[in-house]
């Protein structure tokens, strides 16, 4: 399911982002206004999902061992502050800019399992379940951020944080069922309608002015600062629970696993609506931006995954 649930998301974004600039069709796909809005609501079965997964692990999984989650939580807590503090210091010049210093916090949990999936089969024993555990903390964390530092209207603040709490409400007996009823509509209609709607958007720059733009320079650094920080908030969490017999990976495969928190989507693509919705210029250069991130992630993932498989 993560391998065709990340290949449906890429073929919707695209296919969006193409037709919002071919001539024949722009005018069609930027009417969509309001299917846009209505995928953002349905963007709460996701949060809803992401609260459910919470609870399963922290019930059932790998948080059951409350030791346990102390590494993959610093991971994620530092994972999501350095982005965002390397993002704010590069664009503070920039008042529009350094608005969007929460769009590199969050990992894409679909493209990240994806890329895992195929491409790190060599890895040890515990590496999905760190991968797993960080990417939905700084969900959570991203959750948040939204609710209460972005200026989000009160009504999506409050539809996002309520469907995350929801989820973790629910008795832990329903959580699976619920999972496992919910995950398919999630993945194969409610993330593809949101990256198709998302990308919809008339792209007037090339790859080169993106790069070279204050905010798409400040999101790029967001795959450099995901590894710096989810590693040294892994360094730091095992040697807090080394000192009670709890296992942890190689700091050198939690650098590894590491560069998959630089692939962001969804949540990034929410978010960059919300603080860029009146600027359109940062909205694009955020949009490209974020894209090309999570395709140097997932690349840059692949090479050293198979570097360690030859190794």
């Amino acid at each position: 399911m993560e391998r065709n649930a990340a290949l449906l998301l890429v073929i919707a974004g695209l296919l969006g982002l193409i037709l919002a600039n071919l001539p024949a069709t722009a005018s069609l796909v930027h009417d969509l206004g309001a299917l846009h809005q209505v995928s953002e609501y349905l963007l709460c079965l996701f949060f809803f999902l992401v609260g459910l997964e919470l609870k399963r692990e922290l019930t059932e999984g790998t948080f059951k061992n409350r030791k346990a989650l102390l590494v993959p939580l610093i991971a994620a807590i530092m994972g999501a502050l350095v982005p965002a503090g390397v993002y704010y210091l590069v664009t503070q010049s920039d008042s529009i800019a350094r608005g969007g210093w929460a769009i590199p916090m969050a990992t894409d949990i679909t493209f990240a399992l994806a890329v895992f999936s195929i491409y790190a089969t060599t890895m040890p024993s515990g590496s999905r379940q760190f991968l797993m555990a960080f990417a939905i903390i700084d969900d959570i964390l991203a959750i948040v951020v939204i609710a209460l530092f972005l200026g989000a209207p009160i009504q999506t603040g409050a539809l996002v944080t309520g469907s995350a709490l929801l989820g973790i409400l629910i008795p832990t007996k329903y959580t699976k069922t619920l999972e496992d009823t919910i995950h398919p509509w999630v993945a194969y209609l409610v993330l593809p309608l949101f990256a198709f709607t998302a990308l919809a958007v008339e792209v007037n720059l090339t790859v080169v002015e993106v790069v070279s733009s204050v905010v798409g320079f400040a999101i790029l650094l967001r795959v450099i600062g995901k590894v710096v920080g989810i590693t040294f908030g892994a360094w730091l969490g095992s040697l807090l629970v080394k000192k009670s017999g709890e296992k942890v990976l190689a700091l050198a495969d939690y650098a590894r696993i590491s560069v998959l928190g630089g692939i962001g989507f969804t949540v990034a693509f929410l978010v960059n609506d919300i603080v860029f919705k009146d600027y359109e210029l940062e909205h694009a250069q955020a949009l490209v931006a974020s894209l090309l991130a999570a395709v140097l992630a997932s690349v840059v993932a692949a090479v050293i995954f198979k570097l360690r498989k030859r190794s």
